[in-house]
């Protein structure tokens, strides 16, 4: 089957928090500051009233240098930015200069690695463990597996970052692709990338549909932020907790997840990863090098989430119908997206699926309360 023509694309700007009733400005006025405090509660003295400091700064303060010690690829991403108000930023650049604030007044160093939300990680991931001794079937080795895409994106709810979480019967799926995604999975990959979101239901939902598309796949490897960040944000250490517990649990379906994750791991089919450029700002859409540094000869990459939907694509204002076999052509590869919707980025809507939209509540691109599972095939897209 021949691809249909292209059409031109124009690039729109950076979402930006200088947008008058933007999710960017929201989040600088209202969330960073909930944020804040929710973690000064908890801080020690130094560390909460640095933190007070940060929070005094958002409104009028300005940009600032990081230290090269600890923040040298990122704070060549902030350079430019230096002197300009924390309302006049491009909102990922921002969002990830925010959480490198926050490590620093914690007194975090490449020699001393402390994780500020360690113990809210913890308790998501133990809580997780814990679920599954009520959630019949839901760890069954031969589930469906349109149901655990499904399920996987449900799972992406788990996200402490934001002020209000929904509930998994709450979502509604605005986009399913599953059809597409399985017929990828059958066509015979040799290297599938996923790149983690989230701890808790996210991260262990993410777990059991790993260990299900290794049936069909090779070997897999796994991505983690660099370093702590959005709070719920998984990084190496919160996963090998989460694993720990697996093959600690006395919940049979948890041990056997956790003794199947383990002989992955063992057999080399399931290799996990701290990749650095999930903690810059930066589009796999539009860097070709980093894309190959990051994924290497992967047929397929996942992309989990919320954030990664934004690594993927692009932090941009997209039309929401713009057609995806820009990103496809720009990737250089298949990916696979599975997120509920927590910010203003989206493509790839079918325009029937588009008119509906302007009936949906405000805010519905932003309050988690739809999903999608979208596949860029590059194929009549």
């Amino acid at each position: 089957m021949e691809n249909r023509p292209h059409q031109p694309i124009r690039i729109p700007a950076y979402l930006t928090t200088g947008e008058p009733g933007s999710f960017a400005a929201f989040t600088i006025e209202k969330r960073l500051p909930v944020i804040l405090a929710n973690l000064a509660t908890h801080a020690d003295v130094p560390a909460g009233q640095a933190l007070h400091r940060l929070a005094a700064e958002i409104p009028e303060g300005r940009i600032t240098s990081l230290p090269s010690a600890v923040f040298d690829k990122l704070n060549r991403f902030i350079e430019p930015y230096i002197g300009r108000q924390w309302q006049d930023m491009p909102f990922l650049t921002v969002e990830l200069y925010f959480y490198a604030r926050i490590l620093l007044a914690f007194g975090y160093t490449a020699a001393t690695p402390i994780d500020p939300f360690q113990s809210i990680k913890n308790t998501a991931n133990t809580q997780a463990v814990e679920s599954l001794a009520t959630i019949t079937g839901y760890c069954d080795a031969d589930n469906n597996l349109t149901e655990m895409l499904r399920w996987s994106m449900m799972g992406n709810t788990a996200d402490l970052s934001q002020q209000v979480v929904p509930h998994a019967d709450q979502i509604s799926l605005l986009v399913d692709e599953s059809h597409v995604v399985g017929g990828l999975l059958d066509s015979g990959l040799h290297r599938i990338d996923y790149v983690f979101d989230n701890a808790g239901m996210d991260i262990l939902a993410d777990l059991l549909l790993i260990r299900r598309i290794c049936e069909r796949c090779p070997q897999i490897v796994a991505h983690v932020r660099p370093y702590p960040m959005f709070v719920s944000d998984v990084t190496m250490a919160d996963l090998e907790y989460l694993i720990e517990k697996l093959t600690a649990s006395l919940i049979p379906s948890a041990y056997k997840l956790g003794e199947n994750i383990m002989h992955l791991l063992h057999s080399n089919r399931l290799i996990l990863r701290t990749s650095p450029a999930l903690g810059l700002p930066v589009c796999f859409c539009e860097d070709e090098a980093l894309t190959h540094d990051t994924f290497e000869d992967a047929d397929l990459v996942i992309f989990k989430g919320d954030l990664n939907y934004r690594y993927f694509i692009g932090d941009r204002r997209w039309p929401h119908t713009t057609g995806k076999n820009f990103f496809s052509d720009q990737f250089g590869r298949s990916a696979v997206t599975l997120r509920t919707l927590k910010s203003e980025v989206l493509v790839g809507l079918p325009p029937e699926t588009a008119a509906k939209t302007s009936q949906f509540e405000q805010g519905w691109l932003t309050n988690g309360h739809y999903g999608i599972i979208q596949a860029f095939t590059g194929i009549n897209e």
